[in-house]
């Protein structure tokens, strides 16, 4: 490790909190991911329609990187913008590690060769190995990874996907001053998320943003059209049918960014139960079991769409999956209003 020698990798489910958790672990404390993950208040959804056959993005929060979790524990947090790897390595020199966003797509050890792009996506950067590369831990892998300086340098600048990144804005966080107390502080962060999700002032995020996922996707047969290159869940570059390859990212993007999957909305489950447990209110725990409920219905979708990127399927098999798409996002969205609706008024 680096001068500091706290940092240890390890495996989580969002990249983001993820990445906080082994920062604020290295500083000597522990918090559990869920927490984090609900005091951050990152939680939602996106839906950004894209220009021609290229595939729409679905992502299953709203907002990056919004340090509300970090506030909330005392921690101090350092915002900085090396542009360029000298820069990035000088912060090394004084911090156990640091936070940086960047385009999964350019990651190289993902094999995704920047055919498919994610603009918010985050790692932590360890150290320095020898004189053009980084260690870097990234929490979907059981292993740091050597990165070359270049290709880090290109991840981070990309301007690929959004959400962009055009500061190379990294963070450094500090140790904490206080443990949370989720009685207090737990159901500000409720209330928040309830507004920002209810009412998130566009109509790409939040319950809107599945609203408009919804009538959306049955226009993708016609938008979706031709043959286009892509690469599979393997790395491996196939020619696929544009409709084909809007299914694969979609699958991808439940599965991997947190739409549906064991992922953002069972954390976001897990939280409210321990805030139930800590308030003694019900309330908390049934919302809990809603969102448990639409974590399964993305996640029975997300298990059925990346094949339709690595199989020969027909086209009216592809628009049976559209529609399963736009069925799920309504009844997701029936789901989760409701949750957010009864929470709203306690």
């Amino acid at each position: 490790m680096n001068a500091s020698g706290r940092y240890v990798h390890r495996r989580g489910i969002h990249c983001e909190t993820a990445c906080q958790c082994a920062l604020l672990a290295a500083a000597g404390h522990a918090v559990d991911e869920e927490v984090v993950f609900g005091l951050d208040g990152g939680f939602g959804f996106s839906f950004f329609p894209a220009n021609g056959n290229a595939p729409d993005i679905v992502v299953g929060k709203q907002a990056v990187m919004p340090l509300r979790a970090a506030r909330l524990m005392g921690v101090e947090v350092a915002a900085h913008t090396p542009g360029s790897s000298a820069g990035l390595a000088k912060l090394l020199d004084s911090a156990p590690a640091v936070m940086t966003r960047v385009d999964l797509g350019l990651l190289p050890y993902w094999g995704l060769d920047g055919r498919s792009s994610f603009g918010g996506y985050f790692v932590n950067v360890v150290r320095i190995l020898g004189a053009d590369a980084f260690e870097v831990s990234d929490p979907a892998f059981d292993e740091t990874v050597s990165v070359t300086a270049d290709a880090l340098e290109a991840a981070r600048s990309s301007r690929n996907s959004p959400p962009l990144n055009p500061d190379r804005r990294v963070y450094v966080l500090g140790a904490p001053r206080r443990t949370p107390r989720l009685d207090l502080v737990g159901p500000v962060a409720v209330r928040n998320l309830c507004r920002e999700v209810l009412r998130p002032g566009s109509r790409h995020l939040g319950i809107p943003g599945m609203k408009l996922l919804a009538t959306t996707a049955p226009s993708w047969p016609q938008s979706k059209q031709g043959e286009v290159e892509d690469v599979d869940l393997t790395g491996r570059v196939v020619r696929v049918d544009a409709l084909a390859r809007q299914l694969l990212h979609v699958g991808r993007q439940i599965e991997s960014f947190g739409t549906g999957g064991g992922l953002f909305r069972p954390m976001l489950g897990r939280y409210l139960t321990k805030l139930a447990d800590g308030t003694g209110d019900t309330r908390y725990a049934d919302a809990a079991a809603h969102f448990h409920e639409s974590g399964r219905l993305w996640s029975a979708l997300g298990a059925t769409l990346p094949a339709a990127g690595t199989t020969a399927t027909a086209r009216d098999d592809l628009k049976t999956l559209v529609d399963a798409v736009a069925d799920t996002a309504r009844s997701a969205m029936d789901v989760e209003k409701r949750a957010l609706t009864a929470l709203s008024t306690l």
